[in-house]
């Protein structure tokens, strides 16, 4: 605390210089990284023993949103790539403890709709943030899992077939919608392949030396894993609802969807069941299928593929 009462008073000192000068804007960059740092610090190392969760989930909040409104993510400089990022990992920390706490609550229906609203929000401004970045892919892609998983936290509470298929196709515009982060992947990946090829030293089995990909393969290989599992168990649970739905004015519209889900349900089987695939090739079969699964959109409006 006593290095924000530091860059507080140096902000007021300052309060009379122009505004997004250099001074200044170093400054408040360094008063959100200290509350962030504390944020982040609280979160990860819950004091658990001395406070209550609920305590430090306001304390981890008003850190963070304080870190929040010193990080200048509108003006144009070469901090501002930083500044979004930090601004998407913000939203993205909030919206994991707001889910985690909506998980292990029981009971008060006054907060778990107050997190479930917290959670959502939070997802969406981390997806918006991330997705104005050329080099977090893996971030955007970790969110966009957790938003699925958050929707089937959802569909587990709830009774009715209608609300559960509602909640489902909600998981799989989600899915639909992570192409971008797939697509900087493929182009990394694309880029190192084709630096391997003009490589001597590939033959070797060595990463060339003048490999610039920041992407780390492993983590990439877990993403894609639990991308292909959710995908899978998404389709697998709307093919099962819709085969089991009653008739109704909309069975034509059903059966097109269903054979669409079908047909990307088995392809993906297939192709996860060969344990040797390329990460390249795997990253362009989720391409093709998200594509495949974006026609349904025209069924919903339209009623016609």
């Amino acid at each position: 605390m006593q290095a924000v009462d530091y860059y507080l008073k140096a902000m007021r000192s300052l309060s009379r210089w122009e505004k997004h000068s250099a001074v200044w804007d170093s400054v408040k960059w360094e008063l959100s990284t200290t509350y962030f740092t504390m944020a982040t610090l609280e979160q990860d190392y819950a004091p658990l023993s001395r406070k209550a969760q609920e305590q430090i989930e306001r304390e981890v909040a008003d850190s963070m949103m304080k870190s929040l409104k010193y990080c200048d993510i509108r003006t144009e400089s070469a901090r501002q790539p930083l500044c979004q990022y930090r601004a998407a990992t913000i939203h993205h920390r909030l919206a994991s403890m707001y889910h985690n706490s909506l998980r292990n609550q029981v009971g008060d229906d006054h907060f778990r709709k107050q997190h479930r609203s917290l959670a959502d929000l939070h997802y969406n401004k981390a997806v918006k943030l991330f997705q104005l970045l050329k080099d977090a892919p893996c971030e955007l892609l970790r969110v966009q899992l957790e938003r699925v998983a958050f929707s089937e936290f959802q569909m587990a509470n709830q009774n009715s077939n209608v609300s559960k298929l509602k909640t489902l196709s909600g998981a799989l515009d989600i899915i639909i919608n992570s192409e971008y982060p797939f697509l900087l992947i493929q182009s990394e990946l694309s880029t190192v392949q084709a630096l391997q090829g003009n490589c001597q030293a590939c033959h070797d089995g060595k990463m060339p030396e003048n490999d610039s990909s920041s992407l780390n393969e492993e983590e990439i290989i877990n993403l894609v894993n639990m991308f292909e599992a959710r995908l899978s168990f998404l389709l697998f649970q709307l093919i099962k609802l819709l085969t089991s739905k009653k008739k109704s004015s909309s069975v034509g519209d059903d059966r097109i969807l269903l054979k669409n889900y079908k047909h990307a349900y088995s392809t993906l089987l297939r192709a996860t069941a060969d344990k040797d695939t390329p990460l390249i090739q795997r990253v362009e079969l989720i391409l093709s299928l998200l594509k495949h699964l974006s026609s349904r959109s025209a069924v919903d409006e339209t009623g016609s593929v």
